[in-house]
């Protein structure tokens, strides 16, 4: 049986759509939305493309990352690999591979690039740090909350991106581990007998191409697949509610130190307890279902 996330994510006219309609329609009610179009008003949207990176810095060294199985509590942060930006382009456009380059600061490297966009009058309280992601076909972004809760505005400019949603208010039945903010959940291939907390769960999902902006709202769960080798751009904005953003303060400071100190401690122990829990607390959601049918 299939996760339930057939639900196409909404599409709208990102160069039509008002600030006032985008408010009440999706931001303030925390929905999903496609932007089609969004950044059309900017230089970048046809600039940057993979032979711009190429000619522009692809001397820069950058860290990658691959779809590691040993821990999957672990936030990666020590890359696989180490390559010359114009070869892992060429990596990515040439053969399978499993190396993604993510959370990539590249205006601390061209800062000039900051001309090549703004960001959008749409909403307001955006955090001025924008990143990049590239990445290869077939690769997997695991599914996880980002740890600050932010509002996500994330930019397809290459290459077509599968992205799958799940609402906060979901993460017990997702098996959240406590003190993280990642599931051990294979969106694709899910396993009831392990985890039958994935037959209540119900989400969307849609698939980003050159153009697309996604409008994450703060807190939802996204799981991602490179259909094609691309890259994208996010910027961020607050969460939306005072709890999120205590949540993302919070996430940031005692859960992360937290989980960091005890996984020096005894990392294998602390995995399997958190993986306890989160079954406990999947249970406990599952028993609330069924007393409310």
């Amino acid at each position: 049986m299939a996760l339930d996330f057939q639900t196409p994510v909404p599409i709208v006219d990102g160069t039509t759509i008002t600030r006032e309609e985008f408010t009440e329609q999706y931001a303030k009610p925390q929905k999903p939305v496609v932007l089609r179009g969004l950044w059309k008003q900017y230089p970048a949207y046809t600039k940057w493309t993979m032979d711009f990176f190429r000619q522009t810095m692809g001397s820069i060294e950058v860290g990658l990352f691959g779809n590691r199985k040993e821990d999957l509590s672990k936030t990666l942060q020590v890359p696989n690999a180490v390559m010359r930006f114009d070869e892992y382009l060429n990596l990515i456009e040439r053969e399978p591979t499993d190396l993604r380059l993510f959370l990539f600061p590249i205006f601390k490297h061209r800062p000039e690039l900051l001309k090549d966009f703004d960001y959008p009058k749409i909403t307001s309280g955006y955090i001025k740090v924008p990143f990049m992601f590239f990445g290869p076909p077939k690769s997997i972004v695991r599914m996880h909350q980002d740890i600050d809760m932010c509002n996500v505005y994330l930019t397809q400019f290459h290459g077509r991106k599968r992205v799958v949603l799940f609402a906060p208010d979901q993460s017990d039945l997702l098996y959240r581990l406590p003190f993280n903010v990642h599931s051990t959940v294979d969106v694709d291939n899910p396993d009831y007998e392990e985890y039958p907390g994935l037959k209540y769960v119900k989400g969307s999902s849609t698939i980003l191409e050159h153009g697309d902006t996604l409008f994450m709202p703060s807190g939802y769960w996204h799981h991602i697949e490179y259909l094609e080798g691309g890259f994208g751009l996010s910027v961020r904005t607050l969460a939306h509610t005072l709890p999120m953003k205590v949540r993302g303060v919070y996430n940031l400071t005692i859960q992360r130190t937290t989980d960091n100190l005890m996984r020096k401690m005894n990392d294998k122990k602390w995995f399997e307890y958190k993986k306890s829990l989160a079954r406990e607390r999947a249970q406990k959601a599952m028993s609330r279902i069924g007393l409310q049918a």
